[in-house]
């Protein structure tokens, strides 16, 4: 979608005609399918197990929470889907990554058929494709994709340690602000210490500040495809593997 323009070019022709795009995205033939095959299983499947047995359907749920990378991760699937979330102890209640706390907070510690109920069904369906919608638009635009999350989930971060809590917000958050990539060699206080001082985490539930803060970062996004792309701008940069980047960054 909108390949080869450049990721600011198509970022404004988003903020323009992103529920265009996306609805037409979802009434593909083939998210069309994928969807209502999904709607049919649901109510066949009647344990974890039977869900852990169906790709497909699996696939789709955890496409929900960003998390189909995972898929072969068996045991850390079972545990999520099951676990009680309201235990301190559990797996994803000790990891750091949100998506894992959501899809326990969704599944886990019910002892009945995961997919019975209609209304968690659509909340799937529809998260699902918006994320398969994100990643579709970042994969001819580099950068698009994490704009888009960026600008959908910001306004629900009140602190700069939930903002690094989720790596992809971070990365936008960084990349606006031009932070080298050896910012995250950085411990996590100093991490925390910079970006407390350089963001407002109140412009956060601003969307004309978070438009802004997005146009940074795509913009950024933009130059560094350039950069990759062309070998003769190789001559005039330091290169991204010294320390030089690392040793300027100053709280």
């Amino acid at each position: 979608m909108l390949d080869g323009i450049g990721a600011s070019a198509a970022w404004a022709i988003y903020q323009r005609q992103g529920p265009v795009f996306q609805a037409r995205f979802s009434a593909r033939a083939d998210n069309q399918a994928a969807v209502e095959r999904f709607r049919s299983r649901a109510g066949e499947i009647g344990s974890v197990e039977d869900l852990m047995r169906d790709r497909r359907s699996l696939s789709l749920v955890l496409e929900a929470f960003q998390l189909e990378g995972e898929i072969d991760k068996r045991g850390i699937i079972r545990k999520l889907l099951t676990d009680d979330p309201a235990d301190p102890k559990s797996f994803a209640n000790r990891m750091i990554d949100p998506r894992y706390r959501m899809l326990n907070a969704a599944f886990g510690g019910r002892g009945d058929a995961p997919l019975a109920n209609p209304a968690l069904v659509e909340r799937i369906v529809q998260a699902a494709m918006v994320n398969r919608f994100e990643k579709a638009a970042g994969e001819g635009n580099p950068g698009l994709r994490e704009a888009l999350y960026f600008k959908r989930n910001i306004a629900a971060i009140t602190s700069v340690p939930a903002l690094m809590s989720d790596r992809a917000l971070t990365s936008v958050a960084t990349g606006a602000l031009g932070l080298p990539s050896q910012f995250g060699l950085l411990d996590y206080e100093r991490q925390r210490d910079m970006l407390a001082k350089r963001l407002d985490v109140a412009s956060f539930s601003d969307p004309r500040a978070v438009d802004r803060l997005v146009q940074r970062y795509v913009v950024q996004a933009g130059s560094q495809q350039s950069a990759n792309t062309d070998p003769r701008l190789a001559l005039f940069s330091g290169g991204g593997g010294d320390i030089t980047g690392l040793i300027g960054l100053k709280i």
